[in-house]
């Protein structure tokens, strides 16, 4: 079973993902994720087939 819920894990990885771009942008530094919203479009069309995938063979589950 693939188990897909939204707690503590997913916000404290948000803040740290918020918290990375912050410094990186004041630094000017590159940033480590595609910088480009083709890139983040990419990465998020994946983990939506995965989910798409997942949820045709009966193995989601979503918690809280």
């Amino acid at each position: 079973m693939i188990e897909i819920g939204f707690g503590t894990t997913e916000l404290l990885a948000s803040c740290v993902g918020l918290v990375t771009g912050l410094i990186y942008t004041s630094v000017r530094a590159p940033i480590p994720a595609p910088n480009v919203l083709g890139g983040i479009f990419a990465i998020l069309g994946t983990f939506i087939g995965f989910l798409f995938v997942a949820a045709l063979r009966g193995q989601l589950v979503f918690v809280s």
